[in-house]
C-alpha cells in the first residue's frame, strides 16, 4: 500500500501557501514521522520559518518585510 502525503503549510502573516507532496510505502509510524519531518525540512530550505514548535509559520516574503520594512 502507497500513503500520500500532502503538506500545506499556510504562513500565518499573509496566508500564502507551500505545498508538498510525498509518497510512503506502507503505514509505518516511524516512516511517517520521517517524511513529515523532511517536509519541514523542505519548507524551511524553501526560507520559510517554523516557530512555537511548528505551530506557527512565516513564509520567506513576510521575513524580508520584517528584517528590510523599507
Amino acid at each position: 500500500m502507497t500513503v500520500r502525503l500532502l503538506a500545506c503549510i499556510e504562513c500565518d502573516e499573509c496566508h500564502v501557501h507551500f505545498e508538498r507532496l510525498a509518497s510512503i510505502q506502507g503505514l509505518h509510524n516511524e516512516a511517517l514521522a520521517e517524511e513529515v519531518h523532511g517536509l519541514v525540512l523542505a519548507a524551511e530550505d524553501h526560507e520559510w520559518e517554523c516557530r512555537k514548535n511548528a505551530t506557527e509559520h512565516v513564509c520567506a516574503g513576510c521575513i524580508e518585510r520584517v528584517h528590510n520594512p523599507f
